[in-house]
C-alpha cells in the first residue's frame, strides 16, 4: 500500500502521461481560465499622452504668473474628446500678447499638438473646477469662450505621460497563471481580445447506492453527488453529474461502458462502493473493465479506501479514461477530492501544486469539560490538543484565522467523524497532519489548506 506522497508521486505521473490541451477564448470568457503562453504588451501605453481629467489644455508656463489678482485668459480654441484625432494648433497669444488659445479636453483625450516651431507647447490640463469660463464678458467678442486661470499650473499637471503604465514588452499575463478580473482589465488595455487557454478538464460524477435511489423503501439523501460536483464547478471544471449507480455490478459495468465509449470526460469519480463490503462492487466492476488500477486504499484518515485506475475506452486503441473510487462517507470523499483528485486535475492543465499556509494550533478553550474533567492533557510540549494514528497522513477540518499580527492560527474541529455534516460545514480549512505525527500540541505549527 503506497503512502500518501508515494499516492500523489502516481497521480502526477500519471497526469504527465495526458498532455493539456489548448483553446482560444474570447477575452470575456477567459476568466479563471489557465493561460497556455505568456502574453506580453505589444505597444507601451497608453500610446499617446492623453488628459487625466475633464478640464482645459493649455501651456502651462503662460500660467506661471497666474492669481486671483491677475488671472491670465485663454481663449477656448476647440474642443477634443477621447478617441478623436489630436487637434493640431499654435500655443502662441493673440495679436495683442495677452490671451492665450487653450482647448477643452475631456478624460483619455489626446492633447492637442503644437504647430512645428511653436515654443508654447499645450502640456499640461487644468481641471474645469479651477477655471472660471467668462462667455462674451467685459472685452470679449459676444459667443466666443473664454477661461481665466487664478494659480500657477504646473508642467505635465493631469497630463497621462505615453508608456507610464505598460512598457512594450512586459508581462502581463504567464503562461501556467490562473486569468483573474485583474489580468482580464489588464489585457483589455493593451489590445488582447482573444485568449489561448488550456481546455477545462471534463468530468463525469455518479453517486452509488440502492439507498438514493427515487423508489428505495428508506431513501436517504445523495450528499456527495451535489457536494462533489459544486465543488468541481467551482474549481473551474466541466462537470456533468451522471446520477446514481444501483447496487448491481452488472448495472454498474453497463453504466460506467456507456459513459466511457462516448469518450466525453477526462476524469470519472463515483463516491461509495470501494471498501470491502458486500455492496462495494466498484472494485469487481473495474476488472470487468479491464480497469489498470494505480492504487486501491492508502493509509490516509479519512479516505483510506480512496481508489485510482485507468480504465481503457472501450473499442479504442490507446486511451484511457482516469476514475477515482472515493468513500461514502462526506467528509471522507470531502477529504480525497481536496487531496487526491484536486492535485491530479491541477496537474492535467499544467499547473504548480497547490502551498499550504502555516498556522499555529490553538485550542478551543471554550471546549465544553466532560464529566467534570478537562479533555486536555499538559506536558512539557504544552497543551495536547489532540491524538494522532502516526502510521497515517491525516486530515482534519478546521477554523483559520489571520490575527493582527500577520500570524496565523488555527483550531481543530473536534467532533470529527466522517460521517458528520454539521461539524465541517462550521469548518474554513482543512489540517494536514503528516505520517509520523503522533500528537498536536498547542503551539505547534501545522499544514493549512483553506476551503474557501
Amino acid at each position: 500500500m503506497p503512502s500518501y506522497h508515494e499516492a500523489l508521486g502516481l497521480l502526477i505521473t500519471e497526469a504527465q502521461h495526458t498532455p493539456p490541451t489548448t483553446e482560444r477564448v474570447p477575452l470575456c470568457d477567459a476568466l479563471n481560465r489557465v493561460s497556455n503562453c505568456t502574453y506580453n504588451s505589444p505597444s507601451s501605453n497608453p500610446k499617446h499622452d492623453t488628459s487625466a481629467m475633464d478640464g482645459y489644455a493649455l501651456n502651462s508656463a503662460a500660467t506661471k504668473t497666474a492669481s486671483p489678482s491677475t488671472p491670465i485668459i485663454f481663449h477656448v480654441a476647440g474642443t477634443t474628446a477621447a478617441g478623436d484625432l489630436p487637434m493640431v494648433i499654435s500655443g502662441e497669444p493673440d495679436s495683442d500678447a495677452s490671451v492665450y488659445p487653450c482647448v477643452e479636453i475631456m478624460t483619455g483625450a489626446r492633447f492637442p499638438e503644437a504647430i512645428e516651431g511653436d515654443h508654447r507647447p499645450f502640456d499640461a490640463c487644468v481641471k474645469l473646477e479651477d477655471v472660471e469660463v467668462l462667455v462674451g464678458k467685459g472685452e470679449r467678442p459676444s459667443g466666443n469662450r473664454y477661461i481665466q486661470v487664478v494659480k500657477p499650473v504646473d508642467a505635465s499637471q493631469n497630463r497621462r505621460v505615453a508608456g507610464t503604465d505598460f512598457v512594450e514588452g512586459d508581462a502581463v499575463v504567464r503562461a501556467g497563471e490562473r486569468i483573474r478580473p485583474r489580468h482580464v482589465m489588464a489585457l483589455a488595455a493593451v489590445g488582447v481580445r482573444e485568449v489561448e487557454v488550456t481546455r477545462r478538464v471534463r468530468v463525469g460524477v455518479f453517486s452509488t447506492g440502492n439507498e438514493l435511489s427515487a423508489d428505495a423503501r428508506s431513501r436517504v439523501h445523495d450528499v456527495n453527488g451535489p457536494y462533489v460536483t459544486t465543488c468541481l464547478r467551482d474549481w473551474g471544471v466541466d462537470v456533468d453529474f451522471l446520477g446514481v449507480l444501483d447496487d448491481g455490478a452488472e448495472k454498474m459495468v453497463s453504466a460506467l461502458e456507456s459513459h466511457l465509449r462516448d469518450n466525453k470526460y477526462d476524469i470519472i469519480i463515483s463516491t461509495g462502493g470501494v471498501s470491502t463490503g458486500r455492496f462495494d462492487l466498484i472494485p469487481a466492476a473495474l476488472e470487468d473493465l479491464v480497469a489498470r488500477v494505480i492504487f486501491h486504499k492508502i493509509p490516509i484518515r479519512p479516505g483510506h479506501p480512496a481508489l485510482f485506475a485507468k480504465i481503457p475506452v472501450p473499442d479504442a486503441d490507446g486511451p484511457e479514461t482516469a476514475f477515482f473510487g472515493m468513500p461514502g462517507n462526506p467528509v471522507a470523499s470531502a477529504a480525497c477530492l481536496r487531496f487526491l483528485v484536486l492535485p491530479y486535475i491541477e496537474r492535467l492543465q499544467g499547473n504548480s501544486p497547490e502551498s499550504a499556509i502555516k498556522a499555529t494550533i490553538r485550542r478551543d478553550h471554550e471546549e465544553p469539560q466532560t464529566n467534570g474533567t478537562t479533555k486536555y492533557d499538559t506536558n512539557r510540549f504544552g497543551t495536547l490538543v489532540s491524538k494522532c494514528p502516526s502510521d497515517k497522513d491525516v486530515f482534519r477540518p478546521g477554523i483559520f484565522r489571520r490575527q493582527p499580527t500577520s500570524e496565523s492560527d488555527v483550531m481543530l474541529i473536534n467532533d470529527h467523524s466522517p460521517g458528520k455534516i454539521k461539524p465541517f460545514l462550521e469548518s474554513n480549512c482543512w489540517i494536514h497532519i503528516p505520517q509520523g505525527k503522533s500528537e498536536l500540541h498547542e503551539g505547534d505549527t501545522v499544514d493549512v489548506f483553506l476551503n474557501e
